[in-house]
């Protein structure tokens, strides 16, 4: 008999799970969890969350968490299982304003209405500081605006096609994703996610000195892009190095340029001054 794949944990925010409003039907025969398919097409069964503990109710079989990203919540409930017993242990430690990262499986619940409810069982929760919480912030929204530029991408195509996508420099994941977005959700703000979701992964870096490193950035875009491809992502990262910034320091310039409109996406990873 061969081992079932363990599904890989997707990083997506509160607002993209909050919003998902789809779930795959299960196989007939089949038993365990469905898989949901949140608003940028990610077809999720696991997913790795950070954020900070804003409410804790303990109980003798469970242990029920509130834990928020700077956009929501994620509702968490940790059993007791005889499986993993340190988990529950390590939920009922947490003191409320400290700081986790969770992995673990979405649990559906759907009403009669429609209105579906979905809530973590984790698999393992672990502090982490302040880098962490930035970090994965971060990282959430670069990859969740890759696959709002995908969808855009695939919404001008006369129909869906993967191949071409991919061709462009999309990943499979990201092709997927769109197709399943234009199927499940095509009436969907994007606009308004992205919005969110930038807006609440501003970090200091922005801020006071580091400002200038943004203008670095601005600035070496404008004077290195060509006219038709742009200005490559390598070579930024590149020149960044030499201004003392690293690369997740660079892709958080990026992003902050894009969302004010400073400079935008020609092709995947090519830049332009707007």
């Amino acid at each position: 008999m061969m081992s079932r794949k363990r599904e890989s944990s997707k990083w997506i925010s509160s607002k993209e799970l909050k919003d998902t409003t789809f779930i795959e039907e299960m196989p007939e025969g089949e038993r365990g969890k469905p898989f949901v398919i949140t608003p940028l097409g990610t077809r999720v069964k696991r997913i790795l969350v950070s954020g900070t503990v804003t409410a804790k109710s303990i109980e003798e079989t469970y242990t029920k968490l509130t834990v928020a990203d700077s956009i929501g919540p994620f509702y968490v409930t940790v059993f007791n299982s005889e499986y993993q017993p340190e988990t529950k242990e390590m939920a009922d430690k947490l003191e409320l304003n400290e700081s986790v990262t969770i992995m673990g499986r979405v649990n559906t619940f759907k009403t009669d209405d429609g209105v579906i409810y979905i809530n973590i069982n984790p698999e393992k929760i672990m502090r982490v500081d302040s880098v962490m919480l930035k970090y994965w912030a971060s990282r959430c929204q670069r990859i969740a605006t890759r696959k709002i530029l995908a969808i855009g991408e695939m919404s001008k195509l006369e129909s869906p096609d993967r191949a071409k996508l991919i061709a462009m420099g999309y990943s499979e994941e990201e092709a997927d994703c769109a197709i399943r977005h234009l199927e499940h959700y095509k009436s969907y703000d994007l606009q308004g996610f992205r919005e969110a979701i930038t807006s609440a992964s501003k970090i200091p870096v922005a801020e006071a000195e580091d400002a200038s490193l943004k203008e670095e950035v601005f600035q070496f875009i404008k004077t290195h892009a060509d006219p038709q491809k742009g200005c490559r992502y390598e070579d930024i990262v590149a020149h960044m190095k030499e201004k003392n910034a690293d690369q997740a320091e660079t892709d958080e310039l990026l992003n902050m340029l894009g969302s004010e409109g400073e400079i935008y996406e020609v092709a995947l990873k090519r830049y332009k001054a707007v």
